[in-house]
């Protein structure tokens, strides 16, 4: 792999050292107007939130903007990031979990943002805070089932920290009711990283049968259903892409079908995706830093995990690219220089025969990559750089030594 966005990987190197995250612009915005005109054809009423917690950088944030979507905010500071960026209260989702005091008093000063709650316990807590009723409030429903390309990213089921069980929801939204809540919306997000089409419409479904339950005798009628995320991305070349367009087909007529069943109207139907809008328009370049013939062949590189959290994490797999290497396939290990042996960022892969000096690139590193980097063995968090229309700038400086002494009270 010689380039992204038609711009030399050595260049971009040379220009900004490494390790370094670079996102095109240009395949981030494409994958928006693909899913969104995915959507349109199927079921107007739609709106799509990029999820902050992916990427929160906010030339990324200001990108999105520009292409018409939406986020969703999982904290206070994602909040001041999304308007910072431009967005406004009304295209804010908010959707946390476990909130502080700090947390709900903040959320409630900010007018006409979706509040998504988590728990009925959130909604008592924001009400002791506030004193004031919120206008609009949805629930996170836990339907009991849940799937995820890994363990440790499945949102939903027995196991999961996330949401209502859903036989809890309907006494939820009765005393919300009760409180004097108006206007009412639903959530329920399954899962990360699917790529099976059907599986969003099961439990698009399953989303659309619990809110029946749930509103049936309490005279409400939702103006809004938030279906979540965890639309995924292939990571390994033989994984095939999600087909949105199918998706989206699946999912609006399930929507449409029990809306009219059970007199919901049309709704406006929220997707809040992250990975599949940001993810492979995102790159993160190292440079080979020394290479171990022992046991097994290590290429270490100056990218590790505290720069890429999710292979130790739990285990992600990232496909791993050389720049300009014609030489044999070799079987290898690619590794970091943190002091951990969780510090391994691929297994058993095959590239081409790599020496000191060399450069590769991790694949599909736009979403949940630089946003869990850490300065773990006093290592600096790298650069951003941003490619459109053939030009690239950078977007966010790596740290550096004073950033480090910066934050201490002398």
């Amino acid at each position: 792999m010689n380039t992204i966005g038609n711009i030399d990987i050595k260049e971009l190197a040379q220009k900004y050292g490494t390790p370094l995250y670079v996102y095109d612009q240009q395949k981030l915005t494409a994958n928006y107007n693909r899913l969104k005109s995915a959507l349109n054809k199927y079921y107007k009423n739609n709106s799509i939130h990029f999820t902050v917690k992916a990427n929160n950088n906010i030339f990324v944030l200001k990108s999105f903007k520009n292409t018409g979507s939406k986020v969703e905010a999982t904290s206070p500071i994602e909040i001041k990031l999304a308007e910072a960026a431009g967005f406004s209260g009304e295209e804010i989702f908010y959707n946390g979990n476990y909130e502080s005091h700090e947390d709900l008093e903040f959320i409630t000063s900010r007018k006409n943002i979706k509040i998504n709650l988590d728990d009925y316990s959130s909604f008592e807590r924001l009400l002791n805070i506030n004193k004031k009723i919120p206008e609009r409030i949805s629930f996170r429903i836990n339907p009991g089932i849940g799937r995820g390309g890994f363990e440790g990213i499945t949102t939903a089921g027995s196991d999961a920290k996330f949401g209502i069980p859903y036989e809890m929801a309907h006494n939820a939204y009765k005393k919300a009711k009760e409180a004097g809540v108006k206007h009412f919306g639903i959530h329920m997000m399954t899962g990360s990283n699917n790529l099976e089409p059907y599986y969003f419409a099961e439990a698009v479904d399953k989303l659309m049968m619990i809110a029946h339950d749930i509103f049936s005798g309490l005279d409400i009628i939702p103006e809004f259903v938030n279906i979540g995320g965890g639309f995924g991305v292939p990571y390994y070349d033989e994984e095939p892409e999600l087909d949105v367009d199918l998706m989206a087909k699946l999912i609006s007529e399930i929507f449409i079908e029990r809306c009219e069943k059970y007199g919901f109207g049309m709704p406006e139907l929220i997707l809040e995706p992250g990975r599949y809008l940001i993810a492979n328009a995102g790159y993160l370049i190292s440079q080979v830093t020394g290479i171990k013939n022992g046991y097994r062949k290590f290429i270490g590189i100056d990218a590790g995990m505290g720069t890429i959290a999710r292979p130790s994490l739990y285990g992600a797999h990232h496909r791993v690219k050389a720049y300009n290497n014609s030489s044999p396939l070799e079987k290898v290990n690619i590794c970091g220089q943190y002091c951990e042996n969780s510090d391994i960022l691929a297994k058993g892969i095959s590239l081409p025969k790599l020496s000191e000096g060399d450069l590769v690139t991790i694949l599909d590193a736009g979403a949940y990559c630089y946003v869990m980097a850490s300065s773990y063995n006093s290592r600096p968090i790298p650069a951003e750089v941003m490619i459109s229309s053939g030009e690239h700038k950078l977007i966010r400086r790596r740290e550096n030594f004073d950033d480090y002494m910066s934050l201490y009270n002398f």
